[in-house]
């Protein structure tokens, strides 16, 4: 759920142009597990931010549940997949003499991550105060959402930790969904530490994935059942 507000290059916003090119469906993609599927020229030019492919969970609902239908039926889930990849991944890092970044490892997705946690130890360890963004309390930051809400923001980062850039009020157009989105994972997070089936259900509807009530209970009950022996907290409410 994460917005860009503007583009700089040389101190000169062109958003505008970062914006027209994202309606280009080979323009909206940048992860592995996401193809692009374009934007309506009209809603994204409306929207006035910047998406990142994970959006199109929430704007294109109906189009993401029947790609990832079909893939599922076709090579099965994301998940899947991932387990795949990483099964064959450490079989390659059992051998001592392996020498050159495998293949398959462009197939599992997180490129560059450990360049940035390099960049991000450097930048803490020598105090250098770059802007990078990283997950951290909001503190204010982003006056649309409580204070103590966990924000993955832009942060000067010092040997005393990621300081928040403050952003202001979050646009009106993405406000109700990123506030949405918070409150499900509040209220997920307290229904996982106090084993409360009720609020696992709610927390699930109050997801904008979730279309209703009964499909939220259909989940929870799904997932508690695959998971009963890493949830012990809920099945001593329900025994009780």
């Amino acid at each position: 759920m994460v917005y860009g507000l503007d583009v700089y290059v040389d101190g000169e916003s062109v958003k505008d142009k970062v914006i027209d090119l994202l309606r280009d469906p080979n323009n909206s993609s940048f992860v592995k597990n996401i193809q692009g599927l374009g934007w309506e020229p009209a809603f994204v030019k409306a929207l006035d931010v910047l998406t990142c492919p994970y959006h199109m969970y929430y704007y294109k609902t109906r189009e993401m549940v029947e790609k990832e239908q079909k893939n599922a039926e076709n090579e099965g889930t994301r998940a899947e997949v991932v387990q795949r990849h990483e099964k064959d991944l450490f079989e390659l890092y059992k051998d001592p003499n392996l020498d050159i970044k495998p293949p398959q490892l462009e197939k599992r997705g997180g490129s560059y991550y450990s360049e940035e946690a390099v960049r991000l130890i450097t930048s803490i360890y020598m105090d250098k105060g770059e802007v990078q963004p990283v997950n951290t309390m909001n503190n204010g930051a982003i006056s649309s959402i409580p204070n103590d809400s966990a924000v993955e923001i832009s942060c000067t980062i010092t040997k005393e930790g990621a300081k928040p850039i403050a952003m202001g009020d979050l646009p009106v157009a993405v406000r109700g969904l990123v506030q949405q989105i918070k409150s499900f994972e509040r209220v997920a997070a307290e229904a996982a530490v106090s084993g409360n089936y009720g609020l696992a259900v709610l927390a699930l509807r109050i997801n904008p994935l979730v279309a209703s009530d009964k499909l939220a209970k259909e989940i929870v009950d799904e997932m508690l059942e695959a998971h009963k022996e890493h949830l012990p907290l809920f099945f001593k409410a329900i025994e009780a």
